[in-house]
């Protein structure tokens, strides 16, 4: 549950998977190259030039990015409810 805002409140307009969209899907389809463009806008001072740790966060982040959908699926039906609006649908949701 790291990442996760402390009130339920502010999820409460998420009514399915329409509500990540497109940022989910543009997420999921980004490629090492279109992140490494990214994170050389960062400056260095905020990563402290540490060259070697921005490397290994840019690999992490695009090997993670294949389950971002799982991680909001499995929050979604955590004992917390945090999308009580939340409209089940017969879509099959790609991975």
């Amino acid at each position: 549950m790291r990442g996760v805002y402390a009130n339920n409140c502010v999820y409460e307009t998420v009514t399915g998977w329409g509500a990540f969209e497109p940022v989910l899907s543009r997420a999921e389809e980004m490629d090492v190259s279109e992140i490494w463009r990214m994170a050389a806008d960062i400056p260095e001072e905020w990563y402290e030039f540490d060259s070697d740790g921005l490397d290994r966060l840019v690999e992490r982040l695009y090997k993670r990015r294949a389950i971002i959908r799982d991680l909001i699926a499995a929050f979604r039906t955590s004992c917390r409810n945090p999308f009580p609006n939340w409209i089940a649908s017969r879509q099959v949701v790609a991975a």
